[in-house]
């Protein structure tokens, strides 16, 4: 097997995480709903899942150099030849690294953020739909993590990420993978 194959194996593999974790969201959403608050943290546990595995998928895609260094040609070349053979467009949704780099830098993201956000209150692992106008009442709010079930769009540190949008490209790159490489 050649780095070609195994980087598209990897790829359905991580697909295939990231639409588990997102079957989970859901069912858990859909009991969350029912008022079985015991399914919070399994909730926020897929959200997680599912973008680990859809970043794995876009570094494979998309790779990026360490810090200081470039990418060396090779990695380019393979990226885009995977790219090709998938027939990824320049619009795919998987390619932003808005949230692609959340569960890599988290940490340095909530302080750089925190500090930001000094003069209202914090908000974290809410469900629920929000204005995003941090000026409406009760005063500011900061929304370290929120989930919009009527959008099934995640809100983290102010910014949103179409869950839907994201599944629904992962989906086709599955049944890409599974008609082209089978």
């Amino acid at each position: 097997m050649d780095i070609q194959e195994l980087l598209m194996c990897e790829i359905r593999t991580q697909c295939i995480f990231a639409l588990k974790a997102y079957e989970d969201l859901t069912k858990s959403l859909e009991l969350i709903k029912h008022a079985n608050t015991d399914e919070l943290d399994r909730f926020w546990y897929s959200i997680q899942a599912f973008l680990v595995a859809v970043s794995n998928v876009s570094k494979i895609l998309w790779p990026s150099a360490p810090l200081g260094s470039e990418l060396p040609p090779e990695m380019s070349s393979r990226s885009e030849n995977l790219r090709n053979s998938l027939l990824i467009k320049q619009s795919f949704p998987l390619k932003p690294r808005k949230f692609r780099n959340y569960p890599e830098h988290y940490d340095m993201e909530l302080e750089e953020w925190v500090a930001k956000s000094k003069d209202g209150m914090l908000v974290d692992s809410n469900i629920g739909p929000i204005d995003l106008d941090p000026s409406t009442p009760p005063g500011p709010i900061a929304y370290v993590r929120n989930f919009d079930p009527v959008r099934f769009t995640l809100i983290f540190r102010d910014e949103e990420y179409q869950i839907r949008e994201i599944a629904k490209a992962i989906n086709d790159l599955t049944q890409k993978i599974k008609t082209s490489y089978s």
